[in-house]
Formats: C-alpha cells, structure tokens, sequence
C-alpha cells in the first residue's frame, strides 16, 4: 500500500551520494571482478507515515566528509506530461523499456546502446559528471572511457527511463557524443572532438594516398595482433603514464614513452584483452604507436609520429639532382682485353653496353626520362659493367697487384730485352714486351735498362677508352 499523493513511484530508487571533487581509488583487476564504485550498501527502514516502510537502496563512498546531496522523494504533484510517460512505462509492469533512437547499423554504438535495457532513477545536484558516467558504466555494464576534456557539473532528476536513454540525454544535455569499440567499449568526447576525428577519417578515405596499413605492414604485427589476456581497469584521474605502465607489466612488452606523453585519464574497463584496452586508451588521448624488435612499444602523440612518417617519406621521395651519368664515375672501367673478348664471343652483351654508352652519351634523351627510368637506367648499367668485369679470362702469373712484383733483372736476349720478375711466393718469371701485367690486365710497353713501363687501357662507362702508364722499377732489396 502506498501513500496518498504518490503516484507509481518505482519500486526501488537509487539514492546516490555524489561529491564534487571525489577521487575513486584505482583498482586493478585480473579476475574481470570491476572495482567497487560505490563501496557501501545499506537498507534503511523509512517511515513516510504508511503503515507498510519501503526498503531504499543507500549507497555512500567512504571519502573525506562532503556536503550531502539532498534528494527529494517524490514531488507533492507530478505534471501530466511526466505522469503520462510514468504511466506508459508502468503499464508495462517490466523492468525494460525500448529505446526510442531508431537502430542505425552504421553507428558505432550498434547495438551497444540500442534496444531495451533497464530502468534507471537518477536524482543529482551538482555532481560531478564524470562521476555520473561511472555510476551509469557500473548499472548498464559498459565499459567507459573519458575523452580527457570531459568535465564540469550536472544537475538531473530523472525516474525510471532506460539506462541508454538517460546516457544519450546527459550528452545531449553536456555538448558530448560517444562511440563504440568492440562489443561493450564506450568512449565519451566533446561534440568537437569527435566531429574533428571523423572529418580527419573522412578526408582520409577520399585521399588515394592514403591507404589503411594491414596487418603484416603494421610494425606492431604480431606484438599487439590476436587474442591476448582480457585485463580489468577501473582509474579515475589516473596518471596515463602510470596507465600505460600497467599494461605493461600485465602484457609483457617493454614500453618506450614519448617525452609529448601526459595528462590523466578517467577509464572502467572490465573484461577487455589488453591490446583492445590500449587501442582504445590511445585513440582517446590522440596518440599513437610504433613498434620495434625484441617486443618495444613505443607511445607517441600521432602528431609527432605522423610528422616522423612524413619527414621518412620525403627523404625517401627527394628528387636527387641529375647528373648526366656521373653517378657511374666510380664504376669500375673494362679492360680492354675483356672488352675484346666480349665482342667475339658476347654479342647480346654487347649490345647492350653499347645502348647504355649511347644513352649516357646524350644528354636530350636522359632529360627524356623520368626520375624512376633514370633510377633504373643508372642500376641496370652499373650492374651490367659489374657483370662485365667479372668475365673469366686466362691469366698469367704475373697478374698479380704491383706491390708483390719485384723486378730482379732485365737481360738481353738476341737484341730483345727481357725483364725477370720474381713474385710474392718467390717463383721467378720472365716478361717480353706485350705480355700481361699487373691487376688491370696491362701490357708491357717498353723494357728499359732501369724499368719495365706497363700500360693499362680501360673503357669506361661512356665507352671511351682510357690509358693509364705504370712504371716497375727494381726491387729495393736488390744487393
């Protein structure tokens, strides 16, 4: 039996106890068991002047003392406009009510927040609203994160309306919006917030440049990939430096921290593998992250890591000054009796040394090319004179570097002179004029009485030959 003048009050009113600057202590969670927000319970008999007391549900934090929030019972009349709708939710005689936002399965929060779900009274003033977003995290089940420009007061009296309703009038009511991750995970913004991140996907989408790394291109494949151990996280104005600390040491990797990392975060996460948790905690917080070897996450703000990024690929992309050629001056030059053997016996490789000398010969046509044609023209030719140089051929002894030939003699052989060489093993070898010397594959031009002159002829890269004179004098060591 109820008392006159109170109409279809519901059965149970949540009486809660908020303060202005409360701090709920941060609990941490393995077991999935959420921390408890509203650490005491009591029933309390209360007599309104009927013969039958109804039960109502106290809940209090055992905090430093704080103003009590008064709470009005039930008004002396309640306006037809509000007694209509208390009467439709009665008529139902259950505890869910239908919300009324049409389901849209575009929205992120499909179907988190969509369709029947509880019944919630909630009577505040001057309440913190993060605190007010935890109580209804708590009741509904959600997990929660606060974007970190989420603050201020609200005042809400409120009785018997579906949790999700009530959630989207408070946002409504706070300039704030929400979206979703996974199957339970809210995160609540500014309006502004959110309206600036979609434009910024958006742009990306319609922007060809951009295209969305997979998996095996993520330097955090397989680090923070798969199904990894679901943790619980229940901080308020928690450090997030220590946050990320946390899940850390509950995940195993080792955790680099960009100087640009601060602030505080607000989060109710229970149940949630800790790679989604960190996902989350990063979007929130306009930060990003990047992955290395031997399991190191490092934690940047995205600004920072795209501005990275950006400087990579313009240095990747700089347009290097052509220098008609001149980039193959250190390729190493043909000898020419190299040069003559592929001649006889290579003539497709001929061929092609032949287009690359004329192309680098003229400058209109490498002008013609583009920067990657002229890219590749300049590997493909240093690779074909490298091919080119490592050509087998019959050597002689005496091909050998100059420093370990020492000339010992030079005689006269039917008005021939013949030079005698004694190499690094100590064998003697005689020379006539003509013969093969040294690592260039030269000649011998001229035996003196003093000296053997050698000369070497090259053809380098523009397929000019060029001659180079090497003088071998008598060894010192001679008695």
């Amino acid at each position: 039996m109820r008392a006159k003048g109170f109409k279809n009050l519901p059965t149970l009113i949540v009486v809660l106890t908020l303060f202005t600057e409360t701090s709920f202590l941060p609990t941490l969670s393995h077991s999935g068991v959420s921390s408890e927000l509203l650490q005491t319970i009591t029933y309390e008999n209360i007599n309104y002047g009927t013969q039958n007391p109804r039960k109502i549900l106290t809940t209090t934090q055992h905090v430093a003392e704080a103003p009590h929030i008064a709470l009005e019972i039930a008004p002396p009349k309640i306006p037809a406009k509000i007694e209509s709708s208390k009467r439709e939710f009665s008529d139902t005689n259950k505890n869910k009510v239908s919300s009324e936002t049409t389901p849209k399965n575009e929205d992120s929060c499909f179907p988190v927040l969509y369709g029947e779900k509880e019944l919630i009274s909630l009577d505040f003033q001057n309440a913190n609203i993060k605190n007010l977003f935890r109580i209804i995290a708590e009741f509904s089940g959600f997990n929660l994160i606060l974007s970190p420009e989420v603050s201020g007061f609200v005042d809400v009296r409120m009785f018997d309306v579906p949790w999700n309703k009530a959630l989207e009038i408070v946002l409504a009511n706070s300039s704030l919006g929400r979206e979703c991750f996974g199957e339970n995970a809210v995160r609540i913004a500014s309006r502004e917030t959110l309206d600036s991140e979609s434009a910024l996907k958006a742009a990306n989408v319609k922007d060809d440049n951009i295209e969305a790394p997979s998996k095996n291109t993520d330097s955090c494949f397989p680090i923070l990939y798969g199904n990894k151990e679901p943790v619980s996280l229940d901080f308020q104005n928690v450090h997030i430096k220590n946050l990320f600390r946390v899940i850390s040491e509950v995940s195993g990797f080792n955790l680099i921290l960009s100087p640009d990392v601060s602030g505080f975060v607000n989060i109710r996460m229970l149940d949630v593998p800790w790679n989604e948790a960190l996902e989350i905690i990063l979007a929130n917080n306009a930060l990003g992250r990047e992955c290395f070897a031997e399991g190191v996450v490092r934690i940047a703000s995205i600004e920072a890591l795209n501005k990275e990024a950006s400087e990579i690929i313009q240095a990747e992309n700089e347009i290097t000054p052509r220098l008609m050629g001149k980039e193959l001056i250190d390729a190493a030059p043909v000898p020419m009796h190299i040069y003559n053997k592929v001649k006889k016996e290579f003539p497709e490789l001929l061929k092609k040394m032949n287009h690359f000398e004329n192309l680098f010969n003229n400058n209109d046509r490498l002008n013609e090319l583009s920067d990657d044609e002229y890219k590749q023209a300049i590997e493909k030719y240093r690779s074909l004179l490298k091919s080119v140089g490592e050509i087998k051929t019959l050597k002689t002894p005496l091909q050998e570097d100059y420093q370990l030939l020492r000339l010992k003699g030079i005689i006269l052989m039917k008005k021939e002179r013949v030079a005698l060489f004694e190499t690094n093993e100590q064998t003697g070898f005689s020379a006539r004029k003509g013969d093969l010397i040294g690592p260039s594959s030269g000649y011998i031009n001229d035996i003196q009485s003093e000296k053997v002159i050698v000369v070497e002829k090259l053809r380098n890269y523009l397929g000019v030959t060029v001659t180079k004179e090497h003088s071998i004098g008598f060894s010192k060591d001679m008695p």
